[in-house]
């Protein structure tokens, strides 16, 4: 069945299903990971996006639902240049697991051509139908977060240090590289009080990657001003750009995002570059960081943009990248460490 991507600004796209799809809207995202798409389609920082992958072919060796980033997947829509059948039997195909969940897959499509569009024109709205129909010119909605977060207080593992996770829809990879280190973890609902947070006696809390635009959460961002100075804080991707905002400064929505496993960065204290698995459509704007009391500690060395902060005065610090990887490399893995350092346990 031929089915349709039309873009906010006018351009269209043809490609095909196999099942009946429904007709959905989301901004228009790619990514350049070439393994791990489970890992990023049950990724809540996708929500309310439609995600394009770069790779040829996705569907290789099904989906491995044990090692899922999310409970379900969160995407509102996928397209892939061609669709493979897993040869392994005893595999979940990929196209069965997103028609579970109502989540449409076109494939067939001019990816390349598609993300070339993507690159000069910046993220774009898009709308799959079974017709020509340009989407609404809507922004993602300010609820994305309360969405994918927990709705209750939930602990994870047993272990001698405490840590908890502020959760904006956090992947499952930061609590099994926690819990790896012999940590006790506890994941709160977004909008959970400092005070409550600080009564279960944490040795450290991490804000948690999650989507949608930092801006619109001011009230989490009061949250984290609250806390700075009282625990031990360590920022995953939009944890990294609320923390920024707590402290005063600004962020900006990137023209297309860094969406992949291959994304260069460089360590501005070491020296030392990384290679890192990202997926993020806003940046910290480095001017305004003067006077928060924070500073720039990792750069993207493509673009240039804030890749990293630290405060100066209290134990916080944060990356925009994701070192807890899934899919990607391992190479920031040992930021978890440092920080386990840095609560002194």
């Amino acid at each position: 069945m031929k089915y349709w991507l039309t873009l906010s600004d006018g351009t269209f796209w043809s490609g095909s299903s196999s099942t009946p799809l429904q007709n959905i809207e989301g901004e228009v995202v790619f990514t350049t990971a070439n393994g791990g798409y489970p890992q990023s389609l049950s990724d809540p920082s996708y929500r309310g996006q439609i995600l394009v992958f770069a790779f040829p072919p996705i569907g290789i060796y099904g989906v491995d639902l044990d090692h899922l980033e999310g409970t379900r997947p969160w995407i509102s829509g996928v397209i892939v240049q061609n669709l493979e059948i897993s040869p392994i039997k005893e595999v979940v195909q990929l196209e069965q697991w997103l028609e579970k969940w109502n989540v449409p897959l076109l494939s067939d499509l001019d990816c390349r051509g598609l993300i070339l569009h993507l690159r000069e024109c910046g993220t774009l709205m898009g709308r799959i139908s079974d017709n020509i129909s340009i989407p609404s010119m809507k922004a993602l909605p300010d609820s994305l977060v309360s969405d994918v977060s927990v709705k209750e207080i939930i602990s994870h593992g047993q272990g001698d240090t405490h840590m908890g996770i502020l959760d904006f829809g956090v992947k499952h990879n930061i609590v099994r590289e926690l819990e790896k280190r012999n940590c006790r973890v506890t994941l709160f609902p977004h909008n959970t009080s400092s005070e409550k947070m600080l009564l279960s006696q944490l040795d450290g809390l991490i804000l948690s990657n999650g989507p949608g635009d930092p801006s619109l959460l001011k009230e989490e961002a009061n949250t984290i001003k609250e806390l700075l100075g009282k625990v031990p804080l360590f920022g995953i991707c939009l944890g990294t750009q609320l923390l920024a905002l707590s402290c005063g400064g600004k962020t900006a929505k990137l023209p297309y995002g860094h969406r992949g496993a291959n994304q260069p960065v460089l360590d501005q204290n070491s020296g030392k570059g990384y290679v890192t698995s990202q997926n993020h459509g806003y940046a910290i704007i480095e001017e305004t960081l003067e006077g928060t009391g924070l500073k720039a500690t990792f750069r993207h060395l493509s673009d240039g943009t804030v890749e990293g902060v630290e405060h100066e005065t209290f134990n916080a610090f944060g990356v925009q990248f994701h070192p807890e990887a899934s899919p990607g490399p391992w190479d920031a893995s040992i930021l978890f460490d440092h920080f386990l350092e840095k609560t002194g346990r």
